[in-house]
């Protein structure tokens, strides 16, 4: 997946053994090496794909499952927790530190505990 790209919403491209998957934001494409044929998905994303839009509907999934889990005290409908979280947005952070400032960051673990 990138985000820097000529291409408002981020792409993601993943080649497997027998398909390839393409995602827009809008879109998944799925190419099947094997039948040579080719399936479109609609994603139906709401709002646009910034933080402002809500992530693409993302923060709505993310609230849905979060009160789901709360009303019926399943906590497996929450797929990731606050270290999940917390990864992902210290990996972005970093991400973007490199980029600006042509370095090679590092995330320590301490940065992550709990």
């Amino acid at each position: 997946m990138t985000a820097f790209t000529e291409q408002a919403d981020r792409q993601t491209r993943i080649f497997g053994t027998r398909a390839e998957l393409r995602g827009d934001g809008e879109h998944l494409r799925v190419y099947d090496f094997l039948t040579r044929s080719e399936e479109l998905i609609d994603l139906g994303t709401e709002g646009t794909m910034d933080a402002a839009g809500g992530h693409g509907g993302g923060d709505a999934g993310l609230m849905d499952a979060f009160v789901a889990a709360i009303a019926t005290g399943d906590p497996g409908l929450v797929k990731s927790g606050p270290q999940e979280s917390l990864t992902s947005h210290l990996t972005v952070l970093a991400a973007e530190r490199a980029r600006h400032n042509n370095t090679v960051e590092s995330i320590r673990p301490s940065d992550m505990a709990n």
